[in-house]
């Protein structure tokens, strides 16, 4: 009777004021064992509708609990289905549920949670197809925490896949969300109140006043491990650096079905022949480009030298995507 004390009081903070006499019902009649009448009183709630996620998470929480309870296997995983839905982390705990319950849930958890996680990844790919770029972030992360779940049953090989892609995507939605710094108005008083007739109104590369800020170039770089001078093609006397690991894996799905084409990526490539920084020039998409430029971030090369000593270095490098 303690660990039904203890859901019951779990459940009541879990539910919104408006609604918590007809759970605080139906909760009371499950921690009387009375699981038919509390198992009628989730559906009315249910049929009810139009509760908000937490209670709708409380209402199926129920449901599942009494089924087993029960013994109504298949109406419960049902139920257990439509909690993951709801949020695919949940596990019931040790301190608020029997041993049998917390199997049922793994079992299911095991069987559904593949299907869950793509239903998550589509989601999260809707909300960054209409532009909605945190609320698409905040999926992608999921994908990924999911991809780590103990009880997700996906193969080596699908998973690397997904987690390469959603990483990918859940970079563009935040460099997507941040707004870019846009030039400031010019000073009246610094021209006399008048811009000169003969010299545009904004520079090559500043969005004009009003015109929303584009999402930064796909790319990504880390700390710079020292902060020497940074050569390229132009400086004399430095051999670049060659390349020793560049390895770029495209997911099987992204291979058969994107675009194809070359994407142009400058890379800073520090003395100790990591790379500091990558960042997209030129590619096919955004989703193409941000595969490369994570992928570039762990390709090693022989530094570049001047005088015989390691040097930072920035250059170009093109990477062929074809089927």
């Amino acid at each position: 009777m303690r660990t039904m004390a203890v859901l019951l009081a779990a459940w009541c903070l879990a539910a919104p004021v408006g609604g918590q006499d007809g759970l605080s019902a139906a909760q009371a009649l499950y921690a009387d064992a009375r699981y038919e009448d509390a198992l009628k009183a989730f559906d009315a709630l249910k049929a009810a509708g139009g509760e908000a996620p937490p209670a709708a998470l409380a209402i199926e929480r129920g449901r599942a609990y009494c089924l087993l309870a029960l013994d109504r296997g298949a109406d419960a995983q049902r139920a257990i289905e439509a909690i993951l839905r709801l949020d695919p982390f949940f596990k019931p705990a040790e301190d608020d549920a029997s041993p049998k319950i917390r199997t049922a849930f793994r079992d299911v958890r095991r069987r559904a949670l593949a299907g869950v996680l793509q239903q998550v990844y589509e989601r999260a790919k809707v909300a960054y197809e209409r532009k909605a770029y945190d609320e698409a972030a905040a999926g992608f992360g999921q994908v990924r925490a999911l991809l780590d779940d103990p009880d997700l049953v996906l193969d080596a090989g699908p998973r690397a896949d997904m987690r390469l892609v959603a990483k990918a995507f859940e970079d563009l939605a935040r460099a997507a969300s941040v707004p870019s710094p846009s030039a400031p108005p010019p000073d009246p008083a610094a021209s006399g109140g008048a811009v000169a007739a003969n010299r545009p109104a904004t520079q090559p590369g500043v969005a004009a006043p009003g015109t929303p800020p584009a999402p930064p170039a796909p790319g990504t770089a880390r700390e710079a491990a020292d902060a020497g001078p940074l050569y390229d093609g132009a400086s004399k006397d430095v051999t670049p650096p060659v390349p020793e690991r560049t390895e770029v894996r495209i997911p099987e799905q992204l291979r058969r079905t994107g675009p194809t084409g070359d994407v142009v990526v400058e890379v800073v490539v520090s003395a100790a022949g990591t790379v500091e920084s990558a960042t997209v020039r030129m590619s096919p998409d955004a989703m193409t480009g941000a595969l490369v430029a994570r992928a570039a971030m762990d390709w090693r090369y022989r530094p570049a030298l001047k005088a015989g000593v390691p040097v930072r270095y920035r250059m170009m490098t093109k990477v062929v995507v074809s089927r």
